[in-house]
């Protein structure tokens, strides 16, 4: 989406929403308009003048909307404005038009109520008057309260909704600074007056002041420090209006003298600012100190600084030549042993279900044809034999015979979450030939068998420069309660593709000769990808990773190269000393996922604080359980199973995609051992007591006539092995590059080309099993 982009500009006055419009512009994007909601007008009493209203709202800042008007002028930018009708009837964390259980049911009513579709009515004007117009702007920071609302409404007006400020105290920044945001605002120019406090250190005598200005910034911080807060003003702790900022976008300023300003307190130490009048005075030359704003502009790096690492330790090893392979690649496989084409899978575990190997090889049309019938298949299968919905499904697979039947795919899959605020975490990879003939599509489905009020989603569709927005039928990550006895759940995280997050345009680089670039751009690609992992996973609290698949596309004689730089890359970042940088900017007084919603909505019941994960991985959640006196690792040595796995395509035609399942909350047991069979490696990670994720694998010696039977018999055996207990349920999924007996195989199956443990070692199959302890809900 390397394209410029003519935007709305949604404005409340306040810092936020004018400083991310400046980043729309260094982005290269067209401000078309402004575009501002307001409170109704109180009613008069007794003949007075009415006063400026505050509604308090979580989602709009109407302090100081007497003053929005001027804009106009010292903008030069046509305003459009529209009184905000109705109030908060959704008051869930996302927002849908959608009934669903999702849907908080305290306040549901009738979607036309709510003050959020007032937004819809105010774009709809301006795109009436502006029909080029295709992206909205919003100054959201940390509050998916307000993200999802406008992402909600720009998706259904086919705007491109950006977020340039989204989870910006978590970016890397490019010079050192004390005070994170309100400093690089005052960077640019950017003159926000406090229009009202309502935090303790906090008092009105700060009313009026700009808030970039040093000696304010500092007793903002000061404050914060020792009453605890957001030092950005994320939990209301006090409002701004934008009067002055750089001189070629702001070609004025607005003027308000004291007496037109009144002080309005209210109770527990709240006061505002009331404004009687003002005037907007353009300006007639350009200060020196406004020239160059745009190189003042600070845009967050591309890598933290642990990823920085890792990319410098990727560049300065080498990589092994080629050498021998267990088995050449698979080119089209024998259909005679593919009698499981149309043979679906149902593993039900205590907590969560899976439906395998959907598929539908007899609809001949079109693979968007036996989408549709897959999607039949799987509605029918939910409401009669599991008395289930697809609102249930967390995490999906598709497998592709090409990536040129992605979009007509992903049209259809889409139909299953119509309207769903928060789709599945999903994983697409193009198998090739490796698919059995005449399936050109097959998808497997995790679901969620336990209370819906439980679970969480990060469903971000904004551009940004946090992670890759995703604008589509997927979350990036879906996050389930495991047991009852405490808050701890397992994250699913959707497959993470090298994009650069602002532009949505995988990375690469332009340097070096063409082998040296083509390895480089690997190395570039595989560290930003695996950097999409671990801030989604620090969004959603992860503290630890069961275990990571590394999908990999590579030509006959550079796939062990890649599997080692994957690998490589795995070791690396889990080699890190504890805080060493995958905290971010330990010295910053910017807030760390301050939402207010999670700090006084929130349901008791969620299991989620509202805070991300500060350390990834954090060892104190980890006890290693030495099973095997061969196979006993040290504790800050541990490095969670994973396997890269050859695959034919990746969606667009990025070299890596990184796929991950981590845990929150919970206390992990971790242990490793050598099984007898298939010389297989199993390194396994207990859950709380109550689930076992288990990656298993298999390396055998056999000759080539010979390894599909060993393969076949093997796998058997670790099925068998892996039944622990009659009460143990769960499901597997096992990756292989040979032909088997599918029906025999009760099992996700994902074919391969070849697959690499985490030694750099190729593969013959590898299993990931999923059980769960204990008896039925």
């Amino acid at each position: 989406m390397n394209r410029k982009l003519n935007v709305i500009g949604l404005i409340s006055g306040g810092k936020d929403s004018f400083y991310s419009l400046l980043h729309c512009l260094a982005n290269g994007h067209r401000i078309l308009a402004l575009a501002n909601l307001y409170p109704p007008a109180p009613t008069a009493k007794n003949g007075e003048e009415d006063e400026e209203v505050d509604l308090n709202s979580f989602m709009y800042q109407t302090v100081g909307h007497n003053l929005i008007p001027m804009y106009e002028e010292i903008l030069s930018l046509p305003l459009y404005r529209q009184e905000i009708r109705g109030t908060a009837v959704n008051q869930a964390k996302e927002y849908s038009t959608r009934h669903s259980d999702e849907i908080s049911s305290t306040a549901l009513g009738e979607v036309d109520d709510d003050e959020t579709e007032s937004m819809m009515t105010l774009l709809d004007r301006i795109k009436a008057d502006h029909p080029e117009a295709d992206a909205v702007c919003s100054g959201a920071i940390l509050s998916t309260y307000q993200r999802t609302r406008i992402e909600s409404v720009a998706l259904r007006m086919h705007l491109v909704p950006l977020a340039y400020l989204w989870q910006y105290p978590e970016l890397p920044t490019p010079v050192p600074r004390k005070e994170g945001l309100l400093e690089d605002m005052a960077a640019v120019g950017l003159d926000a007056r406090i229009v009202k406090v309502a935090s303790g250190g906090l008092d009105e005598d700060l009313l009026w002041d700009n808030v970039c200005a040093e000696a304010t910034r500092k007793q903002i911080v000061k404050a914060m420090r020792r009453f605890g807060g957001s030092v950005l003003g994320e939990g209301g702790e006090f409002e701004t209006v934008v009067i002055d900022g750089p001189a070629d976008f702001f070609i004025g300023a607005i003027e308000v003298g004291a007496e037109q300003r009144k002080t309005v307190r209210g109770g527990g130490g709240e006061a505002s600012l009331s404004f009687t009048g003002g005037t907007s005075r353009k300006r007639e030359r350009q200060r020196a100190d406004d020239m160059g704003w745009l190189e003042k502009l600070r845009i967050p790096n591309q890598l933290d600084k642990a990823f920085e690492d890792l990319l410098e330790t990727l560049d300065l090893t080498k990589v092994s030549k080629p050498g021998s392979r267990l088995r050449p690649p698979i080119v089209q496989p024998s259909a005679m042993r593919y009698h499981w084409r149309d043979v679906y899978h149902i593993c039900a575990g205590r907590w969560t279900t899976k439906i395998s190997n959907l598929c539908a090889s007899y609809v001949r049309d079109s693979t968007q044809g036996q989408m549709e019938r897959i999607n039949q298949i799987l509605v029918s299968l939910l409401e009669n034999e599991l008395h289930s919905s697809t609102d249930d499904i967390v995490f999906s697979t598709i497998l592709l015979r090409s990536m040129d039947d992605f979009q007509a795919v992903n049209q259809k899959y889409a139909e299953l979450f119509d309207g769903r605020p928060n789709p599945p975490a999903r994983a697409t990879i193009a198998c090739g030939n490796s698919l059995p003939p005449g399936v050109n599509v097959m998808v497997s489905v995790v679901l969620d068998t336990g209370p819906k009020v439980a679970r969480q989603h990060l469903h971000v569709q904004s551009l940004s420069y946090w992670a890759p927005a995703n604008i589509g039928p997927y979350s990036q990550a879906t996050s389930v309660r495991v047991g009852t006895k405490d808050a701890a759940a397992v994250v699913y995280v959707a497959g993470q593709i090298p994009l650069v997050p602002s532009s949505m345009e995988i990375v690469t680089r332009s340097e070096e000769s063409r082998s040296e670039h083509e390895l480089a751009t690997f190395q570039l690609q595989t560290t930003l990808a695996l950097q999409h992992l671990w801030r989604i996973g620090k969004a959603m609290n992860v503290s630890w990773w069961v275990g990571a698949i590394a999908f990999v596309v590579a030509g006959k004689d550079d796939i062990q190269g890649k599997a080692h730089v994957t690998a490589l890359a795995w070791t690396e970042i889990h080699a890190q000393e504890r805080g060493s940088g995958l905290t971010g900017d330990l010295t910053r007084t910017d807030d760390t996922a301050f939402d207010v919603w999670n700090q006084q909505c929130v349901d008791g019941g969620s299991f989620m604080t509202g805070r991300e994960n500060d350390v990834l991985p954090d060892f104190s959640c980890l006890s290693v359980v030495p099973k095997d006196e061969a196979a006993t690792p040290n504790g800050h040595s541990v490095v969670p199973p994973f396997f890269a796995i050859e695959v034919a395509q990746l969606p667009r035609s990025s070299q890596i995609e990184w796929q991950g399942v981590g845990v929150s909350q919970a206390a992990v047991k971790f242990f490793e051992t050598i099984w007898e069979h298939g010389n297989s490696i199993t390194a396994c990670s207990m859950v709380s007591d109550e689930k076992m994720f288990g990656f298993i694998g298999i390396r055998l010696s056999s000759t080539e006539d010979e390894m599909d039977n060993q393969i076949e018999s093997t796998i058997f055996m670790l099925f068998k092995r892996c039944n622990v207990s009659k009460a143990a349920k769960g499901h597997r999924t096992l990756y292989t590059a040979h032909e088997m007996d599918m029906k025999r195989v009760e099992a996700q199956i994902i074919p391969c080309r070849s697959i690499w443990n985490v030694q750099g070692e190729e593969l013959s199959a590898a299993l990931v099993v999923e059980y769960e302890r204990g008896t039925d809900r």
